[in-house]
């Protein structure tokens, strides 16, 4: 199915086109987003840009678009935005935040790591999908760029935050609905994990979702990786519909059989289409599960490596079901490896190599539900960094890894708030027979045991952020080197780790970046979200 683009075409806009608009373009504008052309003072219209946009959104009548497209005036389908908006006034200076506001720092701030942190001219937190589309709407009107936040652990600079310009967060779009007939939920995109965990656990039902809580639902745009994906694949794979905002103000929902080509880019595109305002996933049944930390010494990272290689080999071939998710802390003197068994087994043997290291500390229980394993606390970081590589499963490339990493991190211990973690996480062949068995993916991920290893790097101040910068750097390059000197390197990159200057869309191939560059030009053909929103791998 091809798109029809409805009357609001970016080309016809006054400010768009960069030439003076009239007082009558700029009405004529206004009137069509229900705002009163009085009420925006003359030096905004004059000015457009960033005064124009914030002043808009900031008269915009949400109450107005309540009403979600193609859903009834009830609250029987998304009954959050009715129970939200009720409670506030008629005028919608609430959902807009200047700089003067009291709570505009903490909003500003509202990230996982300070490398994120901006400062906005205005952050927008509309409640509805048509309350995006006119952010959107207005920001293509007045040229204006703009950033989507939706919460998580995004640490890149820039991405999910902006300098002088618009934010758009959409931490106000946060509702949930369960259908028990077909087994699917409907989730709106300022979610995080553990807000969809906790919803489905009366149900006893589960998503294929982030292995945090606190992990926001942007995943959803990259893959992702779950603590069930060897049974079920990627989350991404799992998303039955994705409803989301275009260019040019357009809402509609991409799916398998609705507009098929936007479906299959989204899953791994990033932002490079629209703003998601809502995703719809298949869920599976859920019980107790097994799980929690295990700490070790970094005395036992060599034996750690070889157990992980061991785990891909053996156990996580021979059960779908566990889950592990490692960190080694090069400089913290301390292995903290997270293990899940999502079938609620006790110590299962699928974890024997792991279980044969000495622990110096065992958390493990069973948790009636895994929305109580998820919710466990990962503090942020003042300066948080990742970047990624992949490794086909090598027993001994596992382990060399260290001594290449190992130089560096006590170059990281220097510096205030510096720690070096290492996190090798298993991808089995089964996670990517499950993905694919649910449809085409888009990143195209080898069927092998491998190891999308991430290197994370915290620290405390912005003077050391180009040190940290040329370390991990370096040290990716160095471990690619002998990878590739080894036959076991892999050009893949997961999106989630990647750290802005690598590309993990070349790495899905070349007739799947193709498939991605071709429905930018089809569902954005002026190229919005490539020049106006500055974050994110460009297409």
């Amino acid at each position: 199915m091809r798109l029809v683009l409805l009357p609001v075409l970016i080309a016809t806009t006054a400010y768009a086109r960069q030439t003076v608009p009239t007082v009558s373009s700029v009405d004529h504008f206004l009137r069509s987003v229900d705002v009163k052309p009085f009420l925006i003072r003359p030096a905004d219209k004059a000015a457009g840009g960033i005064a124009f946009t914030c002043s808009v959104l900031a008269h915009y009548p949400v109450n107005n678009s309540i009403r979600p497209t193609g859903q009834s005036n009830d609250s029987t389908h998304y009954p959050s935005y009715y129970t939200n908006c009720a409670s506030k006034n008629t005028t919608s200076s609430q959902y807009l935040i200047t700089q003067s506001d009291p709570s505009y720092l903490s909003q500003a701030h509202a990230h996982f790591s300070a490398t994120a942190y901006r400062h906005p001219a205005c952050i927008y937190i509309p409640p509805t999908p048509e309350a995006v589309a006119v952010a959107i709407r207005t920001a293509v009107f007045s040229s204006t760029p703009f950033a989507i936040r939706s919460g998580g652990h995004c640490f890149q600079t820039g991405w999910a935050n902006i300098d002088s310009q618009l934010l758009i967060s959409l931490s106000g779009i946060k509702d949930l609905e369960y259908d028990e007939t077909t087994q699917t939920i409907h989730v709106g995109f300022g979610n995080r994990w553990q807000d969809v965990y906790d919803y489905l656990a009366p149900y006893n039902r589960l998503v294929i979702g982030g292995r945090q809580g606190t992990v926001g639902m942007g995943l959803t745009t990259g893959g992702g990786l779950s603590h069930s994906s060897s049974e079920y694949g990627w989350p991404s794979q799992n998303v039955l519909s994705y409803t989301l905002v275009l260019a040019n103000g357009t809402i509609v929902t991409a799916s398998g059989t609705s507009y098929p080509d936007l479906y299959f880019a989204i899953k791994a595109g990033g932002n490079n289409f629209g703003v998601i305002t809502h995703i719809t996933m298949r869920t599976v049944p859920a019980g107790p599960v097994w799980g929690g930390q295990i700490t070790y010494s970094t005395n036992y990272s060599r034996e750690f490596m070889a157990a992980v290689a061991e785990y891909q080999a053996t156990g996580q071939v021979n059960d779908v079901k566990s889950a592990v998710l490692p960190s080694i802390g090069l400089n913290a003197g301390a292995i903290a490896c997270i293990v899940a068994h999502m079938g609620g087994i006790e110590r299962p043997e699928a974890f024997r190599a792991f279980f044969d290291i000495p622990a110096v500390r065992d958390d493990t229980r069973v948790y009636t539900s895994f929305a109580e394993l998820a919710a466990y606390d990962v503090p942020g970081a003042p300066r948080w960094i990742d970047a990624t590589t992949t490794v086909l499963l090598d027993s001994q490339t596992y382990v060399d890894i260290l001594d290449i990493v190992g130089e560096y991190s006590d170059a990281i211990s220097r510096l205030q708030g510096g720690s070096f973690w290492l996190m090798p996480q298993p991808i089995s062949q089964s996670m990517v027979e499950a993905s694919t068995s649910l449809g085409e993916d888009p990143m195209n991920v080898t069927s092998a045991a491998q190891l999308w290893l991430t290197l994370n790097l915290n620290w405390s101040l912005a003077s050391d952020d180009a040190t940290v910068r040329r370390i991990i750097t370096e040290a990716i390059e160095r471990i690619e080197e002998m990878t590739t000197s080894r036959g076991v390197y892999n050009p893949y990159k997961f999106p989630t780790n990647s750290y802005s200057s690598q590309s993990p869309f070349v790495g899905y191939g070349e007739d799947s970046y193709a498939r991605l560059r071709a429905a930018s030009k089809t569902y954005d053909p002026r190229g919005v979200f490539q020049r106006l929103v500055p974050g994110g791998w460009k297409l």
